[in-house]
């Protein structure tokens, strides 16, 4: 009886003390769930935590609504009984067009690797009945089949100009039925780039790929700072796409491949695959060497090239600062995206073991070029004595641009079928003195395969001789850049008004080649300039050139005009100097005007308020 008293005055008090600070139950916390359509909002709904969305389907005149995703780019998909609502959520959904346009586009495959198709292509060298997709009569699909090797990379494009770049995005799968991984990609499928990221073969076999597309819902990513509407059809996107495969078996035939590796970089070959002996790894049984002087500062990796019986493309490998040992790592930096950055001067000894893919190196800073001499030799000029009339003769030395790495001569009369190549002698000498002595004054000679681009007038000797052959008589510039051991032959211009030059670049027109009136330089009214007025975004660094080209001509490449152009006028120079490399570079918002002296070759920069 105690107890019940003594319970009876506890409870009691409680309600007293209710009656005085007030109870109240707490309200359950909700989240708001928005639906989209683009930006335009269909519905929002309270939720509470820890509960889930509602599932509906939304009606839209002319157009099917294919579903809900997590990200406006639709590459994630969203499930909802999976997400558990736990803060303010949005949904976006996704139409297609109710009727759809019969594509008339052609698709092909393009890549490298292993497989004799995409050895073929390398990179879309080729596009022709053996590359083509296959496209149905009665609806928009594409499909192709070929073997794939562990490594091939691929993907699937409109033309060489890489339009409508359908990637590893757009798989609809990544692994086989028993959880094989069969393909991958460069980075996890997160964003809308991953549509036009390469396709990575990780399980050899025989694949059938089918292409559907919409072509009536095709959109643009334009929010990529490398967008203009010269170069839309690169950023082509369309999410409602997709790749299907099947694996039908193993591949027919094993193939041998030899692999070789050469350097690349932002100085060192200007981010060019050049394949001479410079830039080549000497392989002595599957252990590969090279010694090549680096600045510091210079960012580079190791590109591959197979050799598949007698064919050569592009390999799928690369050598990056992941390959590095640990002593290579002291000597060396790495970027975001695994380039390595050489942080002193210096020799550079590399040695890379394919077996474990392990790169060491060692640096000998106080091995460095020596001063040297360079001229023209060969058998391309009247009156001159084939290769002996030509070394220690100034008529055709080249002259040093400025305090930079290039060494050029101009308007020199090449003879067709003649053949030419660089020589380079200490500095100071007039004579080559004799081999294999202390007297010996040669350096080495640089030929056809130390030329970028040669076109249409220029070309190997053959047969084993690598002496560059013209192929059409003219007046010509020589250039030779001595760090990068790269040689370039442009047709000499030298007349106001005969020249077309244009502006090219990231984050300015995506390195296109388009010939647009809205990157072509205009020339003044005293005719003794070009110009050019562009805008750089904040946080948008840009990186670019100019190419000249003969009036009008609105193919192929021009002679390159790059950071060793800078001139000394432009109060705006210093903010366009690059820190490596031989493109002019900018990250400072704003606009600018670029002044091109045609009698001085030299290229100024000037800010406009």
């Amino acid at each position: 009886m105690k107890k019940l008293r003594w319970l009876y005055f506890v409870v009691a008090a409680l309600m007293g003390l209710c009656l005085l600070v007030g109870c109240t139950s707490k309200e359950p916390e909700t989240f708001t769930v928005t639906y989209y359509d683009g930006d335009s909002v269909l519905k929002t709904e309270s939720v509470q935590a820890g509960g889930k969305a509602t599932l509906w389907t939304p009606e839209k005149e002319g157009y099917t609504f294919e579903g809900w995703w997590a990200t406006p780019g639709f590459t994630h998909e969203f499930k909802f009984d999976e997400v558990v609502i736990n803060a303010d959520t949005s949904v976006f959904s996704q139409w297609a067009s109710a009727s759809q346009s019969v594509d008339t586009r052609v698709y092909y495959i393009v890549g490298a690797g292993t497989s004799p198709i995409l050895s073929a292509s390398n990179w879309g060298k080729v596009f022709n009945d053996t590359t083509r997709m296959t496209k149905a009569e009665d609806k928009n699909q594409y499909t192709y089949t070929l073997d794939l090797y562990v490594g091939d990379l691929f993907q699937f494009a409109l033309n060489e100009s890489w339009h409508n770049q359908r990637g590893v995005g757009y798989l609809d799968k990544l692994t086989l039925a028993d959880g094989t991984e069969a393909f991958s990609g460069a980075s996890t499928i997160g964003d809308n780039s991953a549509f036009r990221l390469n396709i990575k073969c990780e399980y050899a076999g025989n694949y059938t790929f089918t292409l559907t597309t919409h072509p009536d819902d095709d959109t643009y990513e334009t929010s990529n700072a490398s967008y203009t509407e010269d170069n839309k059809e690169c950023f082509n996107i369309n999410p409602l796409d997709s790749i299907s495969w099947v694996r039908n078996g193993d591949v027919s035939a094993e193939v041998e491949v030899a692999t070789d590796y050469f350097i690349k970089g932002a100085g060192i070959t200007d981010w060019k695959d050049m394949y001479n002996s410079a830039t080549k790894m000497v392989n002595n049984d599957g252990v590969y060497t090279l010694s090549v002087y680096l600045k510091e500062g210079e960012e580079f990796m190791f590109t591959s090239q197979n050799t598949i019986g007698s064919e050569i493309t592009t390999g799928t490998e690369y050598i990056r600062a992941s390959n590095l040992d640990d002593a290579g790592k002291a000597l060396i930096d790495q970027t975001a995206s695994y380039n390595m950055i050489a942080k002193a001067s210096g020799t550079y000894s590399f040695t890379y073991t394919a077996k474990t893919k392990v790169l060491s190196a060692t640096l000998d800073s106080a091995a460095v070029p020596a001063d040297t001499d360079y001229y023209i030799d060969g058998t391309f000029a009247d009156g001159v004595a084939d290769w002996s009339g030509y070394c220690f003769n100034e008529a055709f030395k080249l002259t040093q641009v400025g305090t930079t790495d290039v060494y050029e001569i101009k308007n020199v009369s090449l003879k067709a079928d003649s053949q030419l190549i660089i020589q380079a002698f200490k500095a100071g000498s007039t004579e080559r003195g004799e081999w294999g002595t202390e007297g010996y004054n040669g350096l080495g000679s640089y030929n056809y395969t130390y030329l970028y681009n040669g076109g249409e007038a220029f070309s190997a000797v053959g047969d084993g001789n690598n002496n560059i052959k013209v192929l059409a008589a003219g007046k010509y510039d020589i250039s030779f850049n001595s760090y990068a051991k790269i040689i370039t032959i442009t047709q000499h211009i030298d007349a106001a008004d005969t020249l077309d030059i244009y502006l090219k670049g990231t984050n300015i027109n995506n390195w296109s080649h388009g010939f647009s009136n809205q990157w072509r330089m205009t020339l003044s009214e005293d005719q003794t300039k070009y110009e050019i007025t562009f805008t750089v975004s904040d946080g948008a660094a840009v990186e670019f050139c100019f190419e000249k080209h003969p009036k009008g001509e609105t193919t192929g490449y021009g002679t390159y005009v790059g950071a060793a152009a800078m001139g000394t006028s432009g109060e705006a120079n210093d903010l366009f100097k690059p820190a490596s490399g031989s493109n002019f570079t900018c990250s400072v918002g704003g606009t600018y005007k670029v002044v091109y002296d045609i009698a001085t070759e030299k290229v100024d920069f000037y800010a406009v308020n």
